[in-house]
């Protein structure tokens, strides 16, 4: 592992992107993507995924020039076309667009057909949350997880957020239907790391929490069990038809590394209604409450989702941002 000051990180990233056909402005948000992803403590969706964004980039995965396209509207809802373009630009255009809808109606919906990996979903939910709104975003994937009780994958792990806006900061929770996203495994499986609990199947079929093992079978725990699954499909039939778009069967049969994938952005504007300070001291004393449990035996101190972010940020920012030295060499033999 190494230690990268954030904004070589970000430069190095830009300059990258810029090579691989981006322009400027695209190659920036991008760029910022990817680093702040790594920055924020998800390194399996940041720098760790960058060099496969680049091939993606390079195979046609991605349209590097596409825009999204508005095809259908009413009233706060709206369906856009990706044209398979880059999922993050997608996924912040349209929960821009989602927020702007709720600020006139109160709850919108902005859906996207025809996107790729999105990378970190809880990034667009903060960016909702930022701008006063509670969120609710997911999309489907390829076909990487079984269906509770099967052996092969017909189902996506199809991650979900939900955000809260607060004014001592947002609770955003991210998740995918596995009990752990791929993102997640490779990385441990990277740092030669157990998982903490069981994650997936070995070959013989046994619960294990070896990355590797469950990397190789490709039979992902869903979260939950059968719940987890039973989430899986209901996300995927809902982005599928909010949007009027792939399942994750059709995403699947697509020769290409998992695009044209269903997404969908829900903006709430309930500030918009209530007086923000009442709201406010309603949340506060919740997470207080919540906050005030007893730990386990040997467990830290209880936490709300996405709590300790602020302190991750100010830890990277002090010693460095993680970065796989692996994964840096590629980047830097792109450039080259």
């Amino acid at each position: 592992m190494i230690y990268l000051p954030f904004e070589e990180l970000l430069q190095t990233l830009r300059a990258a992107l810029e090579r691989a056909g981006f322009d400027q402005t695209r190659a920036a948000r991008l760029a910022d993507v990817f680093a702040r992803n790594s920055l924020e403590g998800v390194y399996s969706h940041g720098v760790n995924r960058f060099p496969r964004f680049l091939n993606n980039v390079a195979n046609g995965t991605v349209d590097l020039s596409a825009a999204p396209e508005q095809v259908a509207a009413l009233g706060g809802m709206e369906i856009w076309d990706g044209h398979f373009g880059p999922g993050p630009l997608i996924a912040e255009d349209a929960m821009a667009r989602a927020v702007e809808l709720a600020r006139s109606h109160g709850v919108a919906c902005v859906s996207v057909r025809n996107s790729n990996h999105w990378m970190r979903p809880g990034r667009y939910g903060r960016q909702a949350a930022e701008a006063g709104m509670a969120a609710v975003l997911f999309t489907n994937t390829s076909a990487n997880m079984p269906a509770w009780g099967a052996l092969d994958a017909r189902l996506g792990n199809n991650p979900i957020v939900l955000a809260v806006p607060r004014q001592k900061g947002p609770v955003v929770v991210d998740m995918a239907m596995s009990q752990f996203a791929y993102g997640k495994l490779e990385l441990a499986a990277l740092a030669g790391e157990q998982l903490p609990i069981d994650g997936g199947f070995d070959e013989a079929g046994r619960p294990t929490r070896d990355p590797q093992a469950i990397l190789r079978t490709r039979r992902i725990l869903p979260t939950g069990y059968w719940k987890g699954s039973a989430m899986s499909v209901a996300l995927d039939l809902m982005a599928a038809a909010l949007s009027m778009g792939r399942t994750v069967s059709a995403v699947s049969r697509d020769p290409l590394d998992e695009r044209g994938l269903s997404q969908v952005f829900l903006a709430i504007n309930f500030r918009g209604l209530l007086p923000a300070e009442e709201v406010d001291q309603m949340l506060d004393e919740a997470l207080e409450d919540l906050l005030a449990s007893a730990p386990a035996p040997g467990e830290p101190p209880v936490r709300y989702p996405g709590q300790n972010l602020e302190q991750t940020v100010r830890r990277n920012l002090e010693n460095g941002v993680p970065v796989n030295e692996a994964t840096w060499e590629k980047i830097e033999a792109f450039l080259r």
